[in-house]
């Protein structure tokens, strides 16, 4: 029996440590100051223009919103060092520009690129989020909201003209008499916003630090193990402030917590969805502070306060340890569970995630009704910043050039690509192509297998048709297999005489760009590892393995293809991977093996240069965008023996 159990969010103690403090993200007094006017300054605009009879959550979306993202792109790329007049006045140096972006909300600001990173953006939104729920709706509003619409949703008729009164009803309180008055809405307290807008501002303050220190290096996202224990206690002290207003029965304890929590760990990892390990943790949090109190609290022996200074500052303490100690691996799994969430069928990767498969001939039929789904993964660019959130990054062909470059000069990834390269069997339209250990040897390696003899024959060939064609009768002979589908090789040339003369026209910039696709292609450390975490997600489990393939006590992943054509070139990575029950034992059989083919598709255009028609790549909307296929191996049913 093949079980597949849900996948578990098990906290594991990492290996790394606090980092060293950092003299460039510790704050100067007058960073701190810069800080504390930018938040002063936001308070005080906001508290002036809010509309008292509107819900916190709206003038948090409607008024708070604009401001935070003016100052967040202030501070990150502008003049932070602006002059900072007392406490709540926006007037003066510094202050008049900002008023006037605040009141404008569709000034142009001029700071920085067009938009925020998308990890800048994640930032902002998961702190307008914790300001959202600073406060708990007054119960009278929820009820009339509900009422209304209700009611809205009996009459046609009465539904629009409801839907324009809406706000004006949704803030009028009920009363003992027939007649309503309206009624301010209870808003954010100045010192509870303030605490709130200076611990961000601080946030990207030692962001800048970091990035004034050295321009070179790329934006430091997440500096939560930079910050000092100072700036820990604010931001608990907060939680534990927001957690007491909004919990009026047991019953909310669990679910308040949780959302307080994980919404302040999206903002200080500045990522956009948590991992499965945070959630766990978190959980266990909310639980562990359940059990202490629980007892304390049904027999009146201590009040939600002291049950809040006594048991749960420590956890959090603990939790937010947790964070600044382990802070690069949790931003890495949720970038990855970013992706996964995005590239996945939801629906597909929830089934897959809590199947149970009694039998291997259960999983070859459950992917056979879904192969659809499993051949066709789109998985984005690897280079391209926001190719997820669709926040940050070029579509420009000069922003895809400069991206790629970027991406192909990191040195990490071209030594493992390197590495990994040498371990794959790599064929040009069937021509192996010898291994290389520079970037320049790997593109003169291209060049000549391009522009070989062996080359052209072999597209000019009719051998290349009889090979497709027995390939083909030997797949129809394999109808006593349970799948009826597996890994085909792909590589079938039709040898046309346009194929054959495409030789004489590659320009040399192509053979670059197609050695910096290998490189992508090849990194098992970068975008290679894709097709392994998506199927561990798929497959993977508290009680089975996945692990790549192994031949002879190596890794065995399989093959990288390139096919040229005259309008494309197409790259195709091949790989295996077993499924071993846990705990692996050495020289067990694997339960099930699966095959993926992860295809990239470079198209080319013609290039009329000087009486010389020359092929290079065409820049689209799609170019680096990848199709992954999953697939079981081929398994033949064995007649039972009666």
């Amino acid at each position: 029996t093949v079980t597949k159990p849900a996948l578990s969010c098990t906290m594991t103690s990492a290996a790394s440590t606090n980092p060293p403090p950092s003299n460039a993200a510790a704050l100067s007094a007058n960073a701190a100051g810069e800080a504390r006017f930018f938040a002063n300054a936001i308070a005080s605009w906001y508290l002036n223009t809010i509309d008292p009879y509107a819900p916190h959550t709206q003038n948090i979306e409607s008024r708070l919103r604009h401001p935070v993202h003016v100052v967040t792109r202030r501070i990150l790329y502008g003049n932070v060092h602006a002059t900072h007049q007392a406490e709540g006045n926006i007037h003066g140096s510094g202050g008049d520009d900002l008023e006037a972006l605040f009141n404008d909300d569709d000034a142009e600001i001029k700071d920085g690129p067009e938009t925020l990173t998308r990890r800048s953006a994640a930032r902002m939104e998961a702190f307008l989020a914790s300001c959202s729920v600073a406060l708990r709706e007054a119960p009278e509003i929820e009820e009339h909201m509900s009422k209304v619409g209700e009611k809205k949703g009996k009459n046609g008729k009465e539904k629009k003209k409801q839907g324009a009164d809406a706000p004006a009803l949704a803030v009028r309180a009920r009363s003992g008499s027939s007649s309503t008055a309206p009624r301010a809405c209870h808003q954010i307290d100045r010192g509870d916003l303030l605490v709130r807008l200076e611990i961000y501002c601080r946030t990207l303050r030692r962001i800048r630090c970091l990035l004034d220190a050295d321009p070179s290096k790329p934006m430091e996202e997440c500096v939560i193990q930079y910050e000092p224990k100072k700036a820990i206690r604010s931001r608990i002290r907060l939680i534990v402030q927001t957690y007491l207003r909004n919990v009026d029965c047991v019953r909310d304890v669990h679910k308040t917590l949780m959302t307080l929590v994980l919404r302040a760990t999206l903002e200080v990892l500045a990522v956009e969805v948590w991992c499965p390990e945070l959630r766990g943790t978190v959980d266990r949090l909310a639980s562990g502070y359940e059990h202490k109190t629980q007892f304390a609290s049904l027999a009146f022996l201590s009040s939600p306060d002291n049950s809040a200074e006594t048991h749960l500052a420590p956890l959090l303490t603990k939790y937010f340890e947790y964070l600044q100690m382990n802070w690069e691996s949790l931003v890495s799994k949720c970038e990855l569970e970013r992706m996964l969430r995005t590239v996945i069928d939801t629906d597909i990767r929830h089934y897959f995630k809590n199947a149970v498969f009694h039998s291997v001939g259960n999983i070859l039929d459950e992917c056979r009704r879904e192969r659809e789904s499993l051949d066709n993964i789109a998985l984005p660019p690897p280079w391209k910043e926001g190719v997820f959130g669709m926040v940050g990054g070029g579509d420009t062909k000069g922003d895809v050039d400069a991206a790629i470059k970027q991406y192909c000069s990191d040195p990490v990834l071209i030594k493992q690509a390197l590495r990994d390269l040498r371990r794959e069997v790599i064929t040009v339209n069937g021509q192996i192509l010898p291994p290389a250990h520079s970037h320049m040897e790997l593109a003169e390696h291209l060049g000549q297998i391009l522009k070989s003899s062996q080359m052209m024959f072999s597209l000019t060939s009719p051998r290349s048709s009889r090979m497709l064609s027995k390939r083909k009768s030997s797949r129809k002979r394999m109808s006593n297999y349970t799948s009826d589908f597996g890994l085909e090789l792909e590589s079938d040339f039709s040898g046309t005489e346009s194929d054959a003369s495409l030789t004489g026209k590659l320009n040399v910039g192509l053979v670059d760009v197609l050695a910096r696709r290998l490189l992508i292609a090849a990194s098992r450390t970068g975008a290679g590892g894709d097709a392994y975490f998506i199927v561990r997600d798929l497959f993977g489990g508290d009680e089975v393995e996945v692990v790549p393939h192994h031949s002879n006590g190596k890794v065995n992943q399989g093959s990288i293809e390139i096919i040229v054509k005259m309008s494309s070139v197409i790259i195709k990575s091949h790989a295996k991977f077993d499924i071993f029950p846990k705990p692996i034992i050495s020289d067990s059989d694997a339960l099930i093996q699966f095959h993926t083919t992860t295809t990239e598709t470079i198209t080319l255009q013609q290039s009329h240069e000087a009486s010389l028609t020359t092929l290079k790549e065409k820049k689209t909307n799609m170019t680096g965008w990848r199709t992954l296929a999953i697939r079981p191996a081929y398994y033949e049913r064995v007649p039972q023996m009666h």
